[in-house]
């Protein structure tokens, strides 16, 4: 994906992650859409580009929320790594080992961000409700990475199809 393309989809995905995905609350939990788009680029591009739009999503999701900047992108680093490290040992990746890391993607960026925030000071849920939450936002990942991919890898072709700028 070149760069034009993927700021404006990781801005789009931050500034639809903070407005209207908490709208499709389930569980407790809504679609983390700036980790849906960093799984599909370290799938697609690698766990270089992944960990670089990691870095800019949660740059651009630290500035919307009320904390510190910097622990919405080092949870999302963590993630990218994590993908990284299962794509080197993997022949083949399937639509479940996809979905499975934005699974454990999930869970990991959770655990980073109670994590800060504790170091931090600031409020944290009680684990019960945080292990509950983390579950149900891993589970909503992991059933929309699919539909996520389908949508990066149709991106990825108009932007390679595109004639090229003399």
């Amino acid at each position: 994906m070149r760069r034009a393309a993927g700021a404006p989809l990781i801005a789009a995905a931050a500034l639809a992650q903070v407005t209207w995905a908490p709208k499709f609350e389930v569980g407790g939990a809504f679609p983390n859409l700036v980790l849906l788009v960093v799984v599909g680029v370290t799938w697609t591009l690698g766990a270089r580009a992944g960990m670089i739009w990691a870095c800019i999503g949660g740059v651009l999701l630290d500035l919307t929320s009320s904390g510190a900047v910097g622990p919405h992108a080092l949870a999302l680093l963590a993630g990218a790594y994590l993908i990284g490290f299962w794509t080197r040992n993997l022949e083949h990746a399937s639509p479940v080992h996809i979905a499975l890391t934005a699974a454990g993607s999930t869970v990991l960026y959770s655990a980073v961000l109670v994590l800060t925030a504790g170091l931090l000071g600031q409020p944290t849920p009680e684990a019960g409700v945080a292990l509950q939450l983390t579950l149900a936002a891993a589970a909503y990942n992991a059933v929309l990475m699919p539909f996520a991919m389908e949508l990066l890898r149709r991106l990825q072709a108009l932007t390679h199809s595109a004639p090229q700028p003399s």
